[in-house]
Formats: C-alpha cells, sequence, structure tokens
C-alpha cells in the first residue's frame, strides 16, 4: 500500500514524533516480560553443520548460533570435526563438538565463548612467575568478518576492501568501485570527486555516499552535461566500503533510494600489528604515465597536448602517507597524514577511436569519441591533494564506547569542463589546460555506542556529525560566468536501537529509530545565478525480523520520511517545497541448507528533490518548477546466497551471490522544457516524467585456497526504459531510449560490466602474484534525439597486473601495471569525453612498527 501525505511539513514532523513516541512506549512495554522470558529459556537451536576441519565447524556454529568464539590458532590446527546435527541447546552443541579433541570451553559473557586445551588451559592459569597470564595469538571465530557479510545478507550487498581497493592503486577516486558489481562512479576522470550510480540511480542524493556515516557533498553545474553530485576522500584513509543497493531500511541514507556507500576510514585495527598496542604505518610511491601540467592559458590561445607517456617511473607523480596509532584497554587513537601529487596523465596508444553517434536526422554515424587522440596528454587531470584523519575509541564499562573523528581534505585538481573537448559539439572549444579546481572539505563525527553483554534488548547507536564542504569549479567561472563556488553546511544525526528476543515461539529481532539532517547552500558570490538555500530531511524507522523456525525468516518495516526546502536567496520565483510519505518493506529468507540461503524482498523508495532540483536559477535559460514532485520506487528482487568451507580443499573458502532486481521508479525526475512539462514558458527546468524502470542481474564470487585466489562479480540490464511524453499534451509512452532534451541521460549505465581478479601467494605467502580484467558493454539503450549530452563509448576490456612482497613482518613492497596493453578508451558515463590513462607503472613501500 503506498500512502501520500502531502502539505505542509510540519504535520509529517509531528506525525513522526508521534510515531517515535509510539516505538519508545513499545520498547518501554515489553521490556519487562520479554527480559524474563529471553533469560528464563535456553532456546533450543537446528543445527545442520557438515564435517569439515575443526576451525571451519567452529566459524560455523559461531555464525549459526549468534556467537563470538575465541581460541589459538594453533589449537584446531590439523583438527578435523564430524559436524554437527540436530535440534539442542548451545551448551549441549559445543560439547558434543569439542568432544574427543581434548579441548573445552567457557562462557565470559552471554555472547563470547572461550576455547583451550584442557591441560594447557591449566597450566595458563597458573600464570608466569611474574604473575601474567600467558597468551597465545588468537583466533576470532563465529563474527562475520566484513568481506563475508554480503554473503550473509539476505538482499543485495557488497563490500570493497581495503586490499581490493590498493591491489592495483586507483587512478582516479572511482576506480575504488571496481569490485561491486551494478557500481559506477559516473564521470570518473572529471576531477577527484564520486558521483556514484547504482544500478541506474544516480545523482541529487538518489544514492547516499557517506564517510564513516556522515554525508558529505555538494552539487555542481555541468553546462549541457546537467549536474554532477560530489564527494570527496582520499582512497589512503579508506579501510572498506559498506554497499547497500535499493531503499534505505536502517538509520543511514534518509532521502536517498538507489542504495548507501559508507567509506570507513582507517582504525586502530588498520594500523597496529598483532599483539602490540601502538603501530605506525609509513607508504611512499611513485607511478608514471604523467607529466606535470603547464600553466593555464585561456583559449582560443590553446596549446596543443604533449604526446608520450608509459615511463616507468618519471617522478611527477607520488604518494605519501603516514599513520600512527595506540590501542588501551579504555581507549584508542588513530592519526594520520597523506599526500597524493599526480601530473596530467597520457591516453592509451591502441584501439578504437570511432564511435557511432545519433544525429540530426535521426540516424547514427561514425565519429570521434573524443578530440583527444591516442597517446596524447589529457589535460586537467592531475591533483595535488593534501588529507589528515583524527580518531578516537573510547570504552566506557566494557559495553559503552564513544568515538570522535575529524577528517580534513584539501585538494588543487584539473577537472575538464564537458563541453570542451565535445568533437561533435555546436560552438565547442578545443582541449585547452584550465585553472585548477580547489575543495576544501572537513568532517566531524561523533558516535556513542550502549551494547550490554547481559541485556539482549539494548544495542543503542547513537551519531551526530557535521560537514563542511567548501568547492571551487575554476573552468566554469573561466567559461560561462556561471559562480563555481559553492559552500555547502550539512548537520545530522540518528539514533536507532537494535533488539533481539528468544521467546518459545520464535526469535524477533528488532531494529527502530529516528534520522534528521539539516543541509544548507550557499552560492558565492551572492548574485541571481545559483541557488542559495535549505533542505531538511527527517525519518522515523522500525524493521522487523521473525524466525519461527531455525531455516526460515519473515521480514517487514515502515519508513515515514518528511522533507522541506526553503530558498534563501533575493530572487527566488519560488519559496520551496515540503512533503512526507509512508513506504513498507516485505522480506522472506529460506536457508533450506547450513551456508545457503534463498530470499525475496520488495520495498518502497521515496526521494524528495535536492536542493539544485528545487531552487537552481539562471533566469532566462533555466527556471525553478513550483510543480516538482518527489520520486517514488518499487523494488522487487530475489536471490541466493552460498558459502562453503571445506570444499574442495582443507580450509578453503567459496563464496557466491546471485540476485535479480526489477525497480521501477514514478516521477522521475530529469531537466527539460517548461512546456514539455506544462509550465507557461520554454525555459528549461528540472521536472518528472511518468518513470523510468531498471531489471537485471547481479552476480558475485569469491573462492580462497589459501595459495590461490579468486574474485569476480558480473552486472547484467536485461531491460532499460523512460517512460515519457515525447511532446506536451500527449501520453507517456515507455520506449528504451532516453527522453530527447534530457540532460541527465548520461546516468544510463552500460549494458554489463563485470571485473575477475585471479592471484596465487607463493614461498609461504610472502610473495603474491596475479591480473584483474575489467570489463565493460556498450550504453544500455540508445538516444531518441540529437543534442550537446552525448557521451558514447565502445565496450572495452582492461587488463591490469599486481605484485606484492613481504620481507618480513615490517616491510612489504608493491608493483602493479594497469592497462596493460596500453588500450585508448573512454570510461563508461565519462562525462567530459576524457580518455582513460594509457599504461601506468606503479611501485610503493609499506613499512609498519
Amino acid at each position: 500500500m503506498q500512502t501520500e501525505l502531502s502539505g505542509n511539513v510540519s504535520i509529517g514532523m509531528k506525525t513522526g514524533k508521534l510515531l517515535l513516541a509510539l516505538l519508545a512506549t513499545t520498547a518501554l512495554q515489553i521490556s519487562p516480560s520479554f527480559m524474563q522470558t529471553a533469560y528464563a529459556q535456553q532456546t533450543n537451536i537446528s543445527y545442520s553443520i557438515p564435517a569439515g576441519s575443526l576451525g571451519a565447524v567452529i566459524s560455523r556454529f559461531g555464525d549459526k548460533s549468534n556467537l563470538q568464539i575465541l581460541y589459538p590458532a594453533d589449537l584446531v590446527r590439523g583438527k578435523s570435526s564430524s559436524g554437527l546435527q540436530g535440534t539442542m541447546g548451545k551448551h549441549e552443541a559445543l560439547s558434543r563438538l569439542l568432544a574427543g579433541t581434548g579441548l573445552t570451553y567457557n562462557f565470559t559473557n552471554a555472547n563470547t565463548v572461550t576455547i583451550s586445551d584442557r591441560i594447557s588451559s591449566a597450566s595458563n592459569n597458573a600464570g608466569g612467575a611474574d604473575g601474567s597470564v600467558i597468551l597465545e595469538t588468537i583466533t576470532v571465530s563465529g563474527t562475520a568478518s566484513n568481506a563475508d557479510l554480503p554473503y550473509k545478507t539476505a538482499g543485495s550487498s557488497s563490500y570493497i576492501s581495503a586490499d581490493q581497493i590498493q591491489i592495483v592503486p586507483p587512478s582516479s577516486t572511482g576506480d575504488v568501485f571496481r569490485n561491486a558489481p551494478g557500481v559506477i562512479s559516473s564521470g570518473n576522470r572529471t576531477g577527484q570527486a564520486l558521483d556514484v550510480n547504482i544500478r541506474g540511480l544516480q545523482g541529487m542524493n538518489r544514492v547516499a555516499t557517506l564517510v564513516d556515516g556522515a554525508q558529505q557533498s555538494s552539487s555542481a553545474y555541468r553546462g549541457y552535461k546537467g549536474m554532477s553530485s560530489r564527494t570527496f576522500v582520499d582512497p589512503e584513509f579508506i579501510g572498506g566500503i559498506d554497499i547497500q543497493k535499493g531503499p534505505p531500511s536502517g538509520a543511514q541514507g534518509s532521502g536517498s533510494m538507489g542504495g548507501v556507500v559508507n567509506m570507513r576510514t582507517l582504525t586502530a585495527d588498520d594500523i597496529v600489528m598483532d599483539g602490540k598496542s601502538y603501530g605506525i604505518k609509513i607508504k611512499g610511491g611513485f607511478s608514471g604515465n604523467s607529466v606535470k601540467p603547464r600553466e593555464y592559458f585561456s583559449p582560443p590561445a590553446t596549446e596543443a597536448p604533449r604526446f608520450g607517456g608509459n615511463d616507468w617511473l618519471n617522478g611527477s607523480s607520488n604518494i605519501g602517507s603516514i599513520a600512527l596509532a595506540t590501542k588501551q584497554d579504555n581507549y584508542e587513537l588513530v592519526g594520520a597524514f597523506a599526500y597524493r601529487r599526480n601530473g596530467n596523465y597520457f591516453a592509451g596508444k591502441h584501439g578504437e577511436r570511432q564511435v557511432k553517434r545519433f544525429s540530426f536526422g535521426g540516424k547514427y554515424n561514425w565519429g570521434p569519441m573524443s578530440a583527444y587522440k591516442p597517446g596524447s596528454e589529457i589535460f586537467n587531470t592531475s591533483q595535488d591533494t593534501k588529507s589528515v584523519l583524527l580518531k578516537g575509541k573510547f570504552n566506557f564499562d566494557h559495553d559503552q564506547t564513544v568515538e570522535l573523528g575529524y577528517i580534513r581534505y584539501d585538494s588543487k585538481y584539473g577537472e575538464e569542463y564537458g563541453d570542451m573537448n565535445n568533437p561533435v559539439a555546436i560552438g565547442g572549444w578545443p582541449p585547452y589546460q584550465a585553472n585548477l579546481s580547489r575543495t576544501k572539505s572537513d568532517m566531524y563525527t561523533a558516535k556513542y555506542t550502549w551494547n550490554p553483554d547481559d541485556n539482549d534488548l539494548i544495542n543503542l547507536q547513537a551519531n551526530v556529525w557535521h560537514t563542511r564542504l567548501s568547492d571551487n569549479w575554476a573552468a566554469i567561472e573561466i567559461l560561462t560566468g556561471v559562480p563555481g563556488d559553492t559552500k555547502t553546511d550539512t548537520t545530522g544525526a540518528e539514533v536507532s536501537n537494535a533488539s533481539h528476543i528468544e521467546t518459545g515461539f520464535g526469535v524477533f529481532d528488532l531494529n527502530y529509530g529516528v534520522t534528521y539532517s539539516y543541509e544548507k547552500t550557499v552560492q558565492n558570490p551572492d548574485t541571481n545565478i545559483g541557488m542559495e538555500g535549505t533542505r531538511t530531511v527527517g525519518a522515523v524507522f522500525t524493521n522487523a525480523d521473525y524466525k519461527p523456525v531455525d531455516w526460515l525468516t519473515l521480514s517487514a518495516g515502515l519508513r515515514y520520511q518528511g522533507y522541506q526546502t526553503r530558498d534563501n536567496s533575493e530572487n527566488s520565483s519560488i519559496e520551496g517545497l515540503d512533503g512526507s510519505r509512508l513506504t513498507p518493506r516485505l522480506g522472506v529468507t529460506v536457508e533450506p541448507l547450513d551456508g545457503f540461503q534463498i530470499f525475496a524482498n520488495y520495498a518502497q523508495g521515496w526521494r524528495p528533490p535536492s536542493i539544485r532540483e528545487t531552487l537552481f536559477n539562471m533566469p532566462g535559460l533555466i527556471e525553478p518548477n513550483p510543480l516538482l514532485r518527489p520520486e517514488r520506487s518499487e523494488n522487487y528482487e530475489i536471490g541466493v546466497n552460498y558459502l562453503n568451507d571445506d570444499l574442495l580443499l582443507d580450509d578453503d573458502k567459496l563464496r557466491f551471490k546471485l540476485a535479480y532486481f526489477d525497480n521501477s521508479y514514478d516521477d522521475y525526475i530529469i531537466r527539460t522544457f517548461g512546456n514539455r512539462a506544462g509550465l507557461p514558458y520554454p525555459y528549461r527546468v528540472y521536472a518528472n516524467i511518468d518513470g523510468a524502470k531498471f531489471k537485471g542481474f547481479e552476480i558475485s564470487m569469491s573462492y580462497d585456497a589459501g595459495m590461490f585466489f579468486a574474485d569476480a562479480n558480473f552486472n547484467r540490464y536485461t531491460n532499460v526504459e523512460y517512460c515519457f511524453a515525447t511532446r506536451a499534451g500527449e501520453s507517456a509512452q515507455c520506449k528504451d531510449s532516453t527522453p530527447p532534451d534530457d540532460y541527465q541521460s548520461i546516468y544510463v549505465p552500460p549494458v554489463y560490466s563485470g571485473s575477475v581478479t585471479l592471484g596465487a601467494r607463493l614461498f609461504e605467502d610472502s610473495l603474491t602474484v596475479g591480473g584483474r580484467v575489467n570489463f565493460v558493454g556498450d550504453r544500455a539503450l540508445k538516444r531518441s534525439g540529437v543534442g550537446m549530452v552525448e557521451s558514447e563509448w565502445r565496450s572495452y576490456q582492461i587488463y591490469d597486473a599486481f605484485a606484492s612482497y613481504k620481507l618480513n613482518d615490517n616491510f612489504s613492497f608493491n608493483a602493479s601495471i594497469e592497462n596493460m596493453f596500453d588500450r585508448y578508451y573512454l570510461d563508461a558515463m565519462s562525462e567530459a569525453l576524457t580518455p582513460s590513462p594509457g599504461r601506468t607503472f606503479r611501485l610503493s613501500t609499506t613499512a609498519r612498527f
């Protein structure tokens, strides 16, 4: 059921407060009775764990029982287990699992178990001569690693580790998403920003892109290429990326409906070596295929690009970072600094340069992909970036933590103007070296967690964050007169709680909370061109998972959201917009075998217009639309997860995920002409069309046998449609093409994309070698008209190679070759028709103490 509530947003906020109060009252009412139920009973669990190595069986038991299990790694090496079958309590299951192994167990709290040798345990308890307890290296099992979580999540999600990012270090920040199916950073070679596309949705908060849970983003005018959303982060600080696809269900991502991308920055665990309380990590590296940019010169007094590149290490591109951390019993501290300098890179020399373009007369004609030739210097691709990271984590009473963080990002970088090198643009300019853009960002985060060991009803999290982003795009100011300096302040907070309830008629997992964000954008200088205003988004949500039996999970949730935008400029034609909506979600998960899941989900989404869509104003060219409505979505997906250890070899690991999605978006917002949108003027506006549809499937797989490993991902769209009327007053029709005057048709992804990584670990894991191929298809659908917004590319395959050598625990060396065969190609969804880097060599060394 869909429920739309229009009118003043204050009504929505009042209703949200009532819903929040109802949730809190319900939680308080159920607490006493369920507290008694949860601890008065030892709920039996049905186990079906096959035989295998003891370590693998313990890991599966921990996952099934929701326990964290600690044990020395050598304790289980070489031991096997016959598995565990039947329905029983956790204590009985542990006794059976360890029978005949000479090992014993001990519950240190309600959710943690320690396994030890019966004989050595007594000796260790006696302690050393100085009274200390002798400990071995501990293996933690039963808590799913971040890399495994997508394969245990009954829905579409991905995880990208820091190792996957750095195996072939990214040339552009958007390269970090190479290992996630259906996820692409649009305009990846245009500046250093991220503009994430998930399953065809992109821009204007459709995808929530977060850093440590905080939203740090702005948007930029792209001329005939529409607009772009922009998030900035240095890849050196990324410790891992969590990706959730589709409408948000939890505390993060309010106001989005395409997905949530959360980039976690470094923690003490990423820096401090095992068994130590202090750590330092120093990294330095160089790369080739670049040249220092020349000074700015204005068109038409242009200078031709230089040719060359592919040299090994020329010194014009380098990176350095240092990170320090300490881990103590009650606190952790992290401090890091990164410096990155790249020159303009050179395009590849080999490959097709021609591409089919839709031309006047309704025909496709062959023409160049870009005004840049193979092997040439690509102007405006340099960067000079400095970043600072400070974090602290403080533990209180073993069940409460407070985390504080600060990130400073300061970058000067080249940024191409999209209409500059378009070889078929009417009145376009040739390529030229522009002034460097400048972005500064300050991000502050605070997080409180309360998770008592003896109370499954409380797992409370409260987050508060603030970001200040100053973003100056130099090229557009010079060429168009449109102000390129935008300042955006965003403040947000989320409070949520998770409750785990075990009863005689099943297990309940509840998650509920409230979110709030406030965004303020100021254009500098203050003119009648651009936008200046605020946007407020609030939400209340609740989700419930119910397991009546061990192999079945039923899920349901509700989310109520409201928004309000207000114009603060002097020459606005509208005051702002507001609205609210209630969206449901449903799901079912069946687990017929241990490690094998079948899931089906349905979710509705809702996205209110962004500040730019609501308020952007260029008198006589682009006008605000007082009739603009929020977007709505319906998302269906079915899929399977499969995890298996000891499949072919002892201690090997297979992970597999397949998902089919069918997503429909109503009142989809594009940029078009006012008279097509029912307005009495021909100026360009942001307006709603009937909708858009994206259907397809995704596959993720990994296999690790110790000595060799493989990762693969693949995305394929089986149907992409836009539903719109060709002329004012006509009925909308769904077509396999974008609207003829849509200035944001760049958002259409390739019909397929993916990557395969193969590697081997040699000489007792000291040497790792391997390769990766990235493959991308053509645009998923054609155009129904011609304009100055074309961004066509040809399908391509790019091959990379990598190697790393670990000299000892303290020093390691890494080498990689990106684009081994020096292919000339244009990235999918390129905004500025900027060819990608040619063959690039990189070498780095890392020291850890």
